[in-house]
């Protein structure tokens, strides 16, 4: 009788192992919150010049999300990202959209 129950013990630590971990702890949850917080107007960007052996270069990006339409406070959003994580609950869904642009040159 023993045999036959250790494949069904096995899988089932197998599929445990598998499973989700429990809710992050709160510094964790801030930390996985602060870029979801950030982008809460719907829109953010990056610019960065610098130069090299290849001569200089410049790059940017600016992204646009569906909260563009409807604007959150970041403080607001940070507090409720945190509470959501905290709780389990899955991911919001937003869309959006990226563009960037990177300029090189030699000389």
């Amino acid at each position: 009788m023993l045999k036959s129950a250790l494949p069904v013990i096995a899988l089932t630590m197998a599929v445990t192992a598998c499973g989700p971990g429990g809710p992050p702890t709160r510094a964790t949850a801030e930390r996985l919150c602060a870029p979801e917080a950030r982008q809460a107007d719907g829109i953010s960007g990056r610019v960065g010049v610098g130069g090299g052996s290849d001569g200089p270069f410049a790059g940017g990006n600016v992204t646009i999300t569906s909260d563009i339409l409807n604007p959150r406070d970041e403080q607001e959003a940070f507090e409720a990202c945190i509470e959501r994580r905290l709780s389990g609950q899955p991911e919001p869904r937003n869309s959006g959209l990226t563009v960037g642009i990177s300029l090189g040159g030699s000389t």
